[in-house]
């Protein structure tokens, strides 16, 4: 429905009549001269006459056309009495033979806008003399430097990884390896051992040696790690004598039956281990079990173990270590944060906070206005533009059956929605012959109402639109300019309704509206300015001068 009143309304924007005169142009355009080699400069001026108080904006881009900006000189101006002309100068070149047009630019003159006149530049190729050229060999290939932007958007994710390898790092540090046996307290180690030791098979190899080995091992283990710290190395008359003076000491007793068996096995076992006897499963195994009730009777007489003895518990050892990690883990990320707090600081001093943000958090506007934009052609005639993708073709099937009988074709194209952040459409509604017959021109105050409308009809509102009449390329036409609210945002429209002579052609472009204070950040802005100024309407003059020959 939206798109049937869009056509309807270049129906009712259409009034035939006679040309009128054109108006006296305030610009005045001229070059120093209109043929150069290949890549040479050519200095582009345009002036402007104004009042004292009126503000004069010129363009500032990188193309004109297919030329090629290489440098935008100061603005100069000149006092005549009451009034002031202004005067700019741009050094444009092209890197391939031809003939080329510099399009109309647009000058800001207060709320209105004015156009400077297109010119043609031949450019030729150098003539050399292959003859007299000497011959030398290919020389390697040479890195150019980019030449984009730079951008600290590395800074960014680098940053963001900053808090994340600190916290990998204390995660994956290595500590101290232990073994199952480490990690136990001595009295669960004397349990675990006694365990390995049934399970070994000594006994029913008759492996009497390294049977009380172990058994006795275990016994000094338990005693040095809990009573005399010496019991590895002691004799079995020196830890029998030193045990009981230690255990006086600590104030612990053990009944004589228990001094008795543990003096009786370490005994038994010098004997088997040095002076070679012989032993028996049945005395063997009466062994293990007293060893078993002689740690039993030594653990129930301890006293409550302290601190430092607690720590050699596995469970309260693993509580410790789990308090300590997420200590060091915290300070890690707090640590993680204040550097990024203070590198994200010195990015946003550096480039701009409002850079930072638009890095960080994206920004579809400015990243099309960074992105490498492309030059193509819509329509029959066809209309050229720049653009940051290549507009797409629309199905208008059924509305040129609509208009079949007032157009002889209709094309639409566009890039994006009317509702995203920023659109371009262009149609095309031819209605002449292609030999230019038909005289068209628009009026104004019609397109506006009409416009208006249609807007209306899409849901906008608050619309604000201002009209003037203009000419690009020897073609003429009505430029819109205004903003309206769609839903909760609000939105900024260039919209250009000219007549071809053959039909007409209109080209909307929209964005989303800036908050921005910051001219130079007014993205949306510069696209649409960026867009306008490349277009180039399709020219009948050379048609029209060979029928009037």
């Amino acid at each position: 429905m939206i798109k049937k009143l869009v056509y309807i309304s270049f129906l009712l924007c259409i009034a035939i009549t006679t040309a009128q005169d054109q108006t006296k142009t305030e610009v005045t355009t001229k070059v120093d001269r209109d043929l150069i080699k290949i890549g040479e400069e050519v200095k582009l001026g345009i002036s402007v006459e104004a009042d004292l108080g009126d503000l004069i904006i010129f363009p500032e881009q990188q193309t004109m056309g297919a030329m090629e900006v290489l440098q935008s000189y100061p603005v100069d101006s000149l006092r005549i009495a009451d009034k002031i002309r202004l005067f700019k100068q741009y050094g444009i070149t092209q890197f391939d033979s031809g003939d080329y047009w510099v399009p109309r630019l647009q000058i800001l003159k207060n709320n209105r806008s004015i156009q400077s006149d297109s010119v043609l530049i031949s450019v030729r190729e150098v003539v050399v003399d292959t003859t007299k050229q000497g011959m030398f060999p290919i020389k390697d290939s040479v890195d150019i430097a980019d030449r984009s932007t730079l951008s600290y958007s590395w800074m960014w994710w680098l940053l963001l990884l900053i808090p994340v390898v600190i916290v990998v790092v204390l995660l994956s540090r290595k500590r101290e390896q232990k073994t199952y046996e480490e990690t136990l307290q001595p009295y669960e180690w004397t349990k675990y051992r006694l365990k390995l030791l049934d399970d070994s098979g000594r006994l029913e190899n008759r492996e009497w040696k390294e049977y009380y080995t172990e058994l006795t091992y275990i016994i000094r283990r338990y005693i040095d790690s809990k009573v005399y710290g010496h019991s590895l190395e002691s004799t079995t008359g020196q830890l029998i004598k030193e045990l009981k003076i230690a255990m006086s000491e600590k104030g612990m007793h053990i009944t004589d039956k228990t001094q008795f068996r543990l003096e009786e096995i370490l005994q038994k076992a010098d004997l088997v281990k040095f002076a070679t006897a012989g032993g028996d499963a049945i005395s063997a195994k009466e062994d293990r079990q007293r060893t078993m009730e002689i740690i039993n009777n030594i653990h129930q007489v301890l006293p409550p173990p302290t601190e430092e003895e607690l720590m050699q518990d596995a469970s309260y050892r693993r509580k410790q270590e789990i308090k300590k990690r997420t200590r060091h883990i915290s300070i890690g990320i707090a640590a993680g944060l204040v550097a990024l707090g203070i590198a994200a600081g010195i990015w946003g001093y550096i480039s701009g906070f409002d850079n930072v943000t638009d890095k960080v958090f994206g920004n579809s506007q400015r990243a099309l206005t960074e992105q490498t934009w492309l030059t193509s052609e819509y329509g029959m005639p066809p209309v050229q533009l720049n653009s940051p993708d290549i507009l797409v073709r629309q199905d208008s099937t059924n509305l040129g059956e609509v208009f079949k009988q007032f157009a002889s074709s209709i094309d639409e194209f566009a890039s994006g929605d009317i509702a995203d952040d920023f659109y371009i459409g262009v149609i095309t509604f031819t209605m002449g012959s292609a030999d230019g017959d038909a005289e068209i021109e628009l009026d104004p105050k019609v397109v506006r109402d009409n416009m208006t409308i249609i807007l209306d009809k899409m849901g906008a509102t608050d619309i604000l639109m201002l009209e003037d009449e203009v000419e690009i390329d020897g073609v003429k036409g009505v430029s819109l300019e205004g903003t309206y609210q769609l839903g909760n945002d609000d939105y900024e429209y260039d919209i250009l309704m000219m007549s071809n002579r053959v039909g007409i052609d209109q080209i909307i472009i929209t964005n989303k509206k800036d908050n921005e204070e910051d001219a130079d950040r007014k993205f949306g802005r510069i696209l649409r300015e960026r867009v306008r100024s490349s277009i180039v309407f399709p020219s009948f003059d050379d048609g029209k001068k060979k029928k009037e020959e």
